[in-house]
């Protein structure tokens, strides 16, 4: 059996307040978010290019949380797909690491904005 005590919600004092005066409001703040949550995956099959893309997202203000190997490592080009229905947050990942386009491939479950999968034209993406 749970019991929950709950003191003080309901006796509020207001003593030193005038009568016009009203509650001040609660705010709640919300804490700074990123441009977006990303994960890169490296698609190349050579070791550390995941690492060089996420730290030029990081640079740009995107929470990268995840770097990996992808499934397959035969990638040419490298795609930037939209994982929630976030479109900004994908064109401004691919316009940071030098990509023309972005790709829809939603995933809500993933719990990221965007996948990087980089492919073996990375050196010409990133300057």
């Amino acid at each position: 059996m749970a019991m929950v005590f709950a003191t003080g919600l309901c006796s509020c004092k207001t003593s030193g307040l005038s009568k016009d005066a009203s509650p001040i409001p609660l705010v709640q703040t919300v804490p700074n978010r990123s441009s977006g949550v990303v994960e890169v995956l490296n698609g190349t099959g050579r070791k550390g290019v995941a690492n060089l893309v996420a730290e030029r997202l990081r640079r740009h203000g995107f929470d990268v949380v995840k770097i990996g190997n992808a499934t397959e490592r035969n990638y040419s080009r490298t795609l930037v797909a939209e994982r929630r229905s976030i479109p900004f947050v994908a064109m401004n990942v691919a316009k940071a690491i030098g990509v023309p386009s972005t790709m829809s491939f939603h995933n809500e479950n993933l719990l990221v904005d965007v996948t990087v999968f980089v492919g073996r034209d990375f050196e010409e993406n990133l300057p």
